[in-house]
């Protein structure tokens, strides 16, 4: 299924991430990690896909989650721009 990738007018200040995005449970390495992931990723995937991907990443970076093999495969390639 193909989406929307958000567009550079979309761009979210780190602020606007963290006052939009970061969760009232979420320690401060875990948003570290996950707002790294949205602003790297922010013009490639729309919103929805690109919030699941940086929990996914979180998950398996910080609680050591397992996801599919293709799902794991795709983190793993995108972590390695940001890590």
């Amino acid at each position: 299924m193909a989406t929307k990738s958000n567009t550079a007018n979309e761009r979210k200040t780190s602020q606007d991430l963290e006052n939009k995005y970061r969760l009232p449970t979420e320690s401060k390495n875990q948003w570290d990690l996950r707002k790294r992931f949205l602003e790297n990723y922010w013009d490639k995937y729309d919103e929805d896909r690109l919030l699941c991907l940086a929990q996914c990443y979180v998950n398996m970076r910080c609680l050591g989650c397992k996801y599919s093999k293709s799902l794991d495969s795709l983190i793993e390639e995108l972590a390695k721009e940001i890590e």
